[in-house]
Parts: structure tokens; sequence; C-alpha cells
């Protein structure tokens, strides 16, 4: 049944959707965080080595710019992944309680059941 739900979840996703939970998924991983150090490191001594000739010269204005725009990018992107993930959860609860229903009420019959046939017994041993 679950995996029915995940099934028919991912049917309904957007492009926007799946988009935005790879870009979740990478930036959440130490890969990210490789490639981001080795960029980082390549901007700072390029610029370093070149001094004042250096395309973007200390204290880094454009990569400041540039890293805050990917960090408003990125937290957009978190926030858009996690509705999605509230959205799951939204529907699991849903099937959890239709399930839990579903069960009450198998439950219920089948104490019915029973003291129909403790009856029974109590009306063949009298």
């Amino acid at each position: 049944m679950a995996k029915h739900l995940t099934e028919e979840f991912q049917k309904i996703q957007t492009v926007q959707d799946k988009l935005a939970n790879r870009i979740t998924v990478f930036s959440g991983s130490m890969a990210f965080v490789y490639i981001h150090a080795v960029i980082f490191a390549v901007w700072i001594i390029v610029n370093l080595v070149q001094d004042k000739k250096g395309f973007d010269p200390f204290p880094f204005g454009l990569l400041t710019l540039i890293v805050s725009l990917e960090a408003i990018f990125l937290s957009t992107f978190v926030m858009l992944s996690q509705n999605i993930e509230a959205k799951q959860a939204d529907l699991r609860s849903q099937l959890d309680y239709e399930v839990n229903v579903k069960a009450e009420k198998e439950i219920e019959e089948i104490r019915d059941m029973l003291r129909e046939i403790r009856e029974h017994q109590i009306k063949q041993s009298s």
C-alpha cells in the first residue's frame, strides 16, 4: 500500500518538483561541498596572485554576491523540497487514518462474531 502511495505521488509530481528534489539532494552531498571548496580556493588564489589586476580583487565582492545568490536559491529549493515532503506525509497520514478506520470496523465485526459464538456456546451448554 505504501509502495503504491509512493508511486502515485511520483506520478503527480511536476517537473519543477522533481528538479527541486534533485538540486536539494545534490546540494546536501559532500560532492557539492568539495566542488565549492575547489571553486572558492581557485577563485581566491587566482585573484590574490593577480593582486589588484584580478577579475575580482580582495575583498572578493563578486564572489560574495554569487555565494549570496546561491544561498538564496538553495534555501528556496530546500523549502520547496520540504513542502513536497510535507504533502507526502499528509498523504501517508490520510492513508494511515483510512487503514485504521477499516481495521477498527473489522475488529468490531470480529468482536461481534466472538460475542455471538460465546452466546451460542452458553445456550448449548445450558
